[in-house]
């Protein structure tokens, strides 16, 4: 049965939302200089979300007060509800409130309320308080102070010209509790109709790039609602799903007619969705069906057992992992798996199933695998990595020779990859 996109709603009856748009103004010069991390970003994001607000740009300035002054006057040109984030402190460098000031030429007024909260930080500690600290108690005409119970510099929230401008401090925990237990509850109350969710799900795809993935997936693509959005990752792509709706469930009624059709599109590829890996997949296929793994790796450099022990689920069923180094004089293999490795010249695509084997019966497990590169390449194929890998079952090998891009290290975590997508494949096709 073929899905369209136009189908992925028809049948679901829901509250429509009116859009409630937002826009982000983060001022500090350190973080455009990359000298500290932006996670007031992230809680911002995964709160608008959670609330059916949409965030459509996000921008960060320097201290620059005309700068500041004028992404502000764009963000209020595109969104309703406009947050800008830092630069409240004492100092000169501090300008977001004269940079809102001077963008909707308000003047800045002493208020009592911001005053007061700016005086218990110091009282509380039984020390004088700085003059320059009175800067903090500046709020444009009409606004109101936000409580600040962990630092000094007071919140602002003003409505003016139809639009609710939002500053908060940049420390993280001020941040973070300001909008949390002040700033989402006033847009409750502002906007009880226009709150809703944005939820999403996300399918992780293995065994194809980005363009095949896209041309199998087609209208899809350009669905409206839910919108189905890919990202390429190593040796991944992730789909994610995304429904804006009354509630959860509601979101959730869409988004998982959405996945169905995805999956009957990529049916044999969706290894996992959302926190699962592909490790974590595969060791609990593995601990179902009762099979140990063994490893050989002679390419991958311990890539492949990597993967199996940064999992929990996957750790318990390693039996054993053994990495082999080049084939240079100076550095013999063990001599049981001698007679199996690939010599110069030799056919790695055939030698790599032997490899496979060999661990399995070595190390006693119901399952052996292998990967297996060229021992020499000239200098013009450098960036280009013709690899085996294998995947032997109970006896029943599969072998795969694959061409891998990049760097000696980018080839060996994509083949150690594509090896265990390849075991994915195999314990899917015995259920």
């Amino acid at each position: 049965m073929q899905i369209h996109a136009g189908s992925i709603t028809s049948n679901l009856k829901q509250r429509s939302l009116e859009i409630l748009i937002a826009e982000v103004v983060f001022t500090g010069t350190e973080l455009l200089l990359g000298q500290i991390l932006n996670t007031n970003a992230r809680h911002l994001q995964q709160a608008l979300a959670s609330n059916g607000i949409d965030l459509y740009h996000q921008v960060t300035v320097g201290d620059n007060l005309a700068r500041c002054a004028e992404a502000i006057r764009q963000a209020a040109a595109r969104a309703e509800v406009i947050f800008i984030g830092g630069g409240l402190g004492p100092t000169e460098d501090d300008i977001s409130r004269e940079a809102l000031s001077l963008a909707l030429d308000v003047p800045l007024i002493q208020d009592p309320g911001a005053l007061a909260i700016v005086r218990r930080f110091y009282l509380a500690r039984d020390i004088p308080m700085p003059g320059v600290n009175l800067r903090q108690a500046l709020i444009p005409a009409g606004g109101t102070a936000l409580d600040n119970p962990v630092g000094t510099a007071p919140g602002i929230a003003l409505e003016h010209g139809g639009k609710i401008f939002f500053l908060l401090p940049g420390p993280p925990p001020e941040f973070n509790r300001m909008l949390d237990e002040q700033v989402l509850p006033c847009l409750f109350k502002r906007f009880p109709d226009r709150l809703g969710t944005i939820h999403s799900r996300v399918l992780k795809v293995g065994g194809m790039g980005e363009s095949i993935l896209a041309e199998k997936l087609g209208d899809l693509l350009n669905n409206s609602s839910p919108t189905l959005a890919p990202c390429a990752k190593e040796g991944e792509v992730h789909l994610r799903i995304t429904a804006k709706a009354a509630g959860k469930e509601a979101a959730g009624r869409v988004i998982s007619e959405m996945e169905q059709a995805v999956r009957q599109r990529l049916e044999g590829y969706v290894f996992g969705a959302d926190e699962e890996t592909l490790p974590s997949v595969v060791g609990g296929l593995l601990l179902q069906a009762g099979l140990r793994v063994s490893l050989l790796e002679a390419f991958t450099g311990g890539q492949l057992a990597h993967m199996f022990i940064s999992d929990s689920t996957a750790r318990e069923v390693l039996t054993c992992g053994l990495v082999l180094p080049g084939y240079t004089p100076g550095s013999p293999p063990p001599e049981q798996f001698l007679e199996v490795l690939p010599a110069p010249g030799a056919d790695v695509k055939k030698t790599v199933g032997q490899m496979a084997a060999a661990a399995r019966r070595r190390f006693h497990s119901g399952v052996g695998i292998a990967t297996a590169g060229p021992a020499q390449l000239p200098e013009q194929a450098r960036h280009q990595y013709p690899v085996g890998i294998a995947v032997d079952v109970a006896g029943n090998c599969q072998v795969r020779e694959m061409l891998f891009w990049g760097s000696c290290s980018q080839a060996a975590r994509r083949a150690a990859g594509a090896a265990l997508f390849l075991l994915w494949q195999i314990l899917q096709e015995k259920q």
